[in-house]
């Protein structure tokens, strides 16, 4: 198999929430991680979908502030005591804004901390 045959490749099998919008939040692409965790929302069905229609007006407004400033943003978030790193960075084709990825990482309790000083 030829490793250049699906640029995308990665984004499929890396253990890891990852959704891929364009610049409206058009779902093009999502990890099998990602998949898995939105399957009772439809899992690869939500691909071609809207990301901002399958959150709450909260949600919404808080990702919506996130993406419109077209900056990588990265924050922890804790839900049912799982420690999550969230990374939400726009993408560009051909210079030009093109959208946003998503990518979310549970966090182990004690994560090892590598000092390169």
């Amino acid at each position: 198999m030829n490793p250049r045959t699906s640029a995308s490749e990665w984004v499929k099998t890396y253990p890891a929430e990852i959704m891929v919008c364009d610049a409206d939040g058009i779902i093009l692409e999502m990890s099998d991680t990602a998949i898995k965790i939105y399957e009772k929302k439809g899992g690869a069905a939500l691909i071609g979908r809207n990301v901002f229609d399958h959150h709450d007006t909260t949600s919404q407004k808080q990702m919506k502030s996130v993406v419109d400033q077209r900056k990588h943003v990265i924050y922890s978030t804790e839900k049912g005591g799982i420690k999550k790193l969230v990374s939400i960075a726009p993408w560009y084709h051909e210079g030009e804004y093109a959208g946003f990825a998503l990518i979310v990482l549970d966090l182990p309790d004690n994560i090892p901390n590598i000092n390169k000083d």
